[in-house]
């Protein structure tokens, strides 16, 4: 799982997306993004084990900048498939929703990814 995350954050920041894991802990300045993970128990005959990356969007005063980072992912993991030592990543979006937040002037989007991840010996 920390290999997938760590993986995931890389590419998140190379993209210039502030981001962290489970918990905004920086000076609040939008948007920014905080993101969740949940691994499948089963694995698969070739060593495949998935899991759903979930991030969450704030800005403030418009949708547009969620809009934005949302574009900018679907097209970064359209077809992400790498190699890294002995594993293997596929990311893939999933899609999108904007959440209301029952604030005035505060937005929100949750975007989801599938991740499948195989490791093997070099």
């Amino acid at each position: 799982m920390t290999d997938m995350l760590t993986y995931i954050a890389g590419k998140l920041e190379a993209a210039g997306i502030p981001y962290e894991f489970g918990l905004w802990t920086q000076d609040i300045s939008y948007p920014y993004f905080v993101g969740s993970f949940a691994e499948t128990e089963y694995r698969y005959e070739d060593g495949c084990t998935t899991g759903v990356f979930t991030l969450e969007g704030w800005s403030r005063s418009s949708a547009l900048p969620l809009a934005q980072v949302n574009d900018q992912l679907r097209e970064l993991f359209a077809d992400l498939n790498e190699c890294s030592e002995d594993t293997a990543y596929a990311v893939y979006y999933s899609g999108s929703r904007y959440e209301p937040t029952g604030e005035a002037g505060l937005h929100k989007i949750v975007i989801t990814l599938y991740t499948y991840e195989w490791k093997g010996e070099v």
